[in-house]
């Protein structure tokens, strides 16, 4: 991968459509040479799964969760999440999953001409866009790979009780499940108030971080991509493997104390090798 000849790399952004993914696009585009955005509406959306067959008491837990997310991210977001506007210098579509990985999207962004393509919060980048862009593109993927990949990977520590593996990891995209060489690791700082949507949301900020970080060092010629190493008791979650059952099982976590006991033993904790 050559760094671009110029002072600011152009740069492409795939992501979702939500607070968050809006505000990412916009916090990148405040100091880089943005010029393409594709909001990708996934049509998923976990608060949705198993909806109808949900006892009272799941159901209340499960919509909780969920709001209080819509919460934080406006929180945390909301003063900068608008959907940017199409412009001669920067190209804007909205797509569904099913246009994301197409001829029509590679030309697209061809057609822009990315140094950089960032990636954040889509789903799996595949051929042709895989191959057109192979060394291009960097993905934000939210949890700490290669220890959590897949989906839901700052939740799934939180229910196993590993607070400290929630994070992000800024990594070149291959073909494999959040499994391309390393940049970048990013972990939020964990308190006895936080609750998942904060961490979440900081673990977001932390990750974006990293991404501005990323580009910076490719500019210069200093992006250094590290391969995965494979760690004892890798853990893949996909979206099969959600419940909201799940949820009531962490909230319960959350009454016994599991951020408060996370803080008091922290120093004792083996803490997972992180690429910095």
């Amino acid at each position: 991968m050559q760094p671009n000849s110029g002072k600011h790399p152009r740069i492409a952004i795939l992501t979702s459509n939500d607070i968050r993914h809006r505000f990412f696009v916009n916090d990148l585009a405040e100091t880089n040479n943005v010029t393409a955005v594709i909001y990708l509406s996934t049509g998923y959306h976990p608060a949705n799964t198993d909806r109808e067959n949900l006892d009272p008491r799941t159901a209340e837990i499960l919509k909780h969760h969920f709001d209080e997310r819509t919460r934080q991210e406006h929180t945390f977001f909301g003063h900068n999440s608008q959907f940017r506007q199409n412009t001669t210098s920067c190209a804007i579509r909205h797509l569904t999953s099913h246009d994301l990985n197409t001829a029509a999207t590679v030309d697209f962004l061809a057609a822009r001409n990315p140094d950089l393509v960032i990636v954040y919060g889509t789903t799996l980048i595949k051929p042709p866009l895989l191959t057109r862009f192979a060394d291009r593109l960097i993905n934000m993927h939210l949890g700490l790979s290669p220890y959590y990949r897949g989906t839901a990977t700052n939740f799934y520590p939180l229910l196993n009780e590993e607070p400290h593996y929630v994070g992000a990891t800024i990594h070149m995209i291959d073909a494999g499940i959040d499994t391309g060489p390393i940049l970048h690791h990013a972990t939020p700082e964990i308190t006895t108030t936080d609750l998942p949507h904060t961490l979440g949301c900081k673990a977001i900020l932390a990750g974006l971080e990293k991404v501005h970080q990323s580009i910076r060092e490719f500019a210069t010629g200093k992006l250094d991509p590290i391969p995965q190493w494979r760690p004892p008791n890798p853990r893949l979650y996909l979206r099969k493997d959600y419940h909201p059952n799940q949820v009531v099982q962490l909230y319960n976590l959350i009454e016994k104390g599991l951020f408060q006991k996370y803080v008091a033993n922290k120093r004792d904790i083996p803490h997972p090798s992180l690429i910095p």
